[in-house]
């Protein structure tokens, strides 16, 4: 095959494939490159472009109801669950730590009664409102785990 026919493959292949990927379905290596791009935007650990577009949606629908929060943390790449081995939701862009301040309350029953498809955490030592993509969990008043 000549160096043009290769070419030109090349071409009709990349349209008939769709533009938009999801990187769970995706090759391990391109998969960890996507997260690792993600990763990488969010260098300071409160962007909101490393998040999957579910935690995005669900961001969304709290400052929908609750105006601006305040980004505490979203993308640790390698972040653990204190005291534990495990991968936090952290590390993969499903979590989000924030504040909203003067209606914590408030914001942790809204949370609890409309967010169904993943996790509430509020900590005893620490005064922002953790919530990520996952199983349905509500653990509030926790001990964080930190010294």
């Amino acid at each position: 095959m000549s160096k043009g026919s290769i070419a030109l493959l090349s071409v009709v292949l990349a349209a008939a494939v769709p533009c938009t990927v999801n990187a769970g379905n995706f090759h391990p290596v391109l998969k960890n490159r996507a997260m690792a791009s993600r990763h990488l935007a969010a260098a300071s650990g409160t962007s909101v472009t490393c998040l999957t577009w579910e935690a995005r949606a669900l961001l969304n629908r709290i400052r929908a109801q609750f105006g601006n929060v305040e980004i505490v943390s979203t993308c640790r790449p390698g972040a653990r669950i204190a005291g534990t081995n495990h991968l936090s939701r952290h590390a993969s862009g499903q979590a989000i730590d924030f504040r909203v301040p003067g209606k914590k309350g408030q914001v942790v029953r809204w949370l609890i009664a409309n967010h169904h498809n993943g996790g509430v955490m509020t900590y005893s030592d620490m005064d922002h409102i953790h919530v990520d993509i996952g199983p349905h969990f509500v653990a509030l008043n926790r001990p964080s785990g930190r010294t």
